[in-house]
Parts: C-alpha cells; sequence; structure tokens
C-alpha cells in the first residue's frame, strides 16, 4: 500500500509529464487515474506505474517477463525491460555495466498477468 502511495504521489507531482500517458489509457484526469488506478489494492500495475515508482524512489528497476510466442518450437525467451529514474542522479554505489550509461538495476520483478514477484538475484 505504501508503494501505491509513493507512485501515487509521483504522478501527481509531475502530472505534466504523466497526463499523456494517463489519456492514452482511460480518459480519466490524473487525479482520477491515481484514485482509480494507482492508489486501490487489487488494481494492475502498468508502465506509468513502474515508470513513477523507479523516479519516485530513484532506484533503476528491471522488469522481466516469459515470452511464449516460440513455444510452438519447444521455447520459451526471457525478455525484460529496464526503468531508470529520470533525475540522473544516481547513488554513489550504483553498478554500471560497460558504458556508464547503462545501469544495472536494484530491484528486478518478474512480471505474470496481474501480479509482480520480486526477483533475488544470486
Amino acid at each position: 500500500m505504501f508503494f501505491r502511495f509513493v507512485t501515487s504521489g509521483e504522478i501527481r507531482k509531475r502530472s505534466e509529464f504523466f497526463e499523456p500517458f494517463i489519456l492514452g489509457l482511460t480518459n480519466a484526469t490524473v487525479e482520477q487515474f491515481c484514485k482509480s488506478s494507482v492508489e486501490p489494492m487489487g488494481e494492475e500495475s502498468d508502465h506509468v506505474h513502474i515508470t513513477a515508482l523507479s523516479d519516485a524512489l530513484g532506484v533503476p528497476i528491471r522488469v522481466v517477463y516469459l515470452d511464449r510466442s516460440s513455444c510452438d518450437n519447444g521455447g520459451v525467451s526471457v525478455n525484460h525491460h529496464d526503468f531508470t529514474h529520470v533525475t540522473g542522479d544516481l547513488p554513489a554505489d550504483a553498478a554500471t555495466v560497460g558504458d556508464p550509461k547503462t545501469i544495472n538495476p536494484f530491484i528486478t520483478l518478474l512480471y505474470r498477468p496481474g501480479h509482480y514477484d520480486i526477483l533475488y538475484l544470486k
């Protein structure tokens, strides 16, 4: 619940940035979207929510998901999408790989339809 309110606060604080994306999803205002799609428990999160949460926390987030479109061939591929916060300020201990603009995510989530699980990397 806490992170839902953090996400809602970030969307409201940067409403000019998020408004075009919200209008593309629903016909709701930013305020209505937060009250109906962000704050209530049981509502699914999408790209807008994860972007706002990453920005609010200042933490890179990776969402991994399974692609079964190649199941006919017996294969399943693992894809990911990285969300990095917009401020450009990273904690001093942020790990980079290769290019200094490539950030290792601090949080990795597995997306399953209707749910996210935290993955703990070994």
